[in-house]
């Protein structure tokens, strides 16, 4: 599998697909169209293009749904400038694409240990518990924050160019255990697993919204037997789907267009 992704990934690069014009903002846009209806958003593919280019909304759909997504792309472009820059992971980085993910749909929640907002990118004061699983104690999110700042910090500018996409998995695992937040955890571990491509100047990880049961099933597994293997799988399975739906649409506009009378 790992042996097609790297063939896949040469094709794709060598027919300079991410040279046409605005891709990169269409292939960002269809990642948070596919993002965002992971997590229940009510927008189809085309409401989310409309939105984001020409701010119109959907009608007869959730306020709430437009904002998610206007707000999920915003971060995205953000993180995109980041990684010019080479901005090194920090919490307060987290905090930051966390508080723009949930800009416009987050509030205060109040809970016994204190209160946290989570459309500012406080951490989570409270436990929560979701799919049958309880998330570490909020106590010990920041040190485990921190380990996993160390760990991709240590590798990111030494990892090996087919170990980029394992590194961007292995974020976006353990992140999303953490739970860190009161909510906009898998968004925000999406976004953080395609900074690294970013970073890296790498095709963008797509995770198909069709495909939702069996990336909650492949965390799980991954958890379940403590091996990173399984989902770094599972986001290759994905890459190679998202290469091989890029190269047939290539193939066939190069196929030549003809006139219809």
């Amino acid at each position: 599998m790992w042996d097609r992704l790297r063939r896949l990934r040469a094709q794709y690069i060598r027919d300079g697909i991410m040279d046409a014009v605005d891709y990169e903002k269409f292939c960002m846009i269809s990642i948070v169209y596919n993002s965002s209806k992971i997590e229940g958003c009510s927008l189809s593919e085309t409401d989310t293009k409309v939105l984001l280019e020409n701010n119109i909304t959907a009608k007869g759909k959730p306020l709430t749904d437009h904002l998610m997504v206007k707000d999920h792309y915003h971060a995205f472009c953000n993180i995109k400038q980041d990684a010019l820059t080479k901005r090194k992971l920090s919490l307060d980085f987290f905090r930051e694409i966390n508080a723009m993910v949930m800009k416009s749909t987050g509030s205060m929640t109040h809970s016994i240990a204190g209160n946290f907002d989570t459309s500012k990118g406080d951490l989570r004061l409270a436990q929560v518990y979701v799919d049958k699983k309880y998330f570490p104690d909020y106590s010990k999110v920041p040190r485990l924050l921190e380990e996993l700042i160390h760990y991709v910090n240590e590798k990111i500018d030494r990892v090996a160019e087919n170990d980029i996409i394992k590194l961007a998995a292995d974020l976006h695992y353990n992140f999303v255990n953490i739970h860190p937040f009161g909510d906009g955890n898998g968004r925000t571990s999406r976004l953080l697993m395609n900074y690294v491509q970013l970073y890296h100047q790498e095709p963008l990880i797509k995770i198909f919204t069709e495909d939702r049961a069996e990336y909650i099933d492949a965390l799980n597994e991954t958890e379940e037997r403590g091996d990173l293997t399984i989902f770094r799988n599972f986001i290759c399975s994905q890459q190679i789907k998202f290469y091989e739906s890029e190269l047939d649409k290539f193939s066939k506009s190069s196929s030549g267009f003809s006139l219809l009378f």
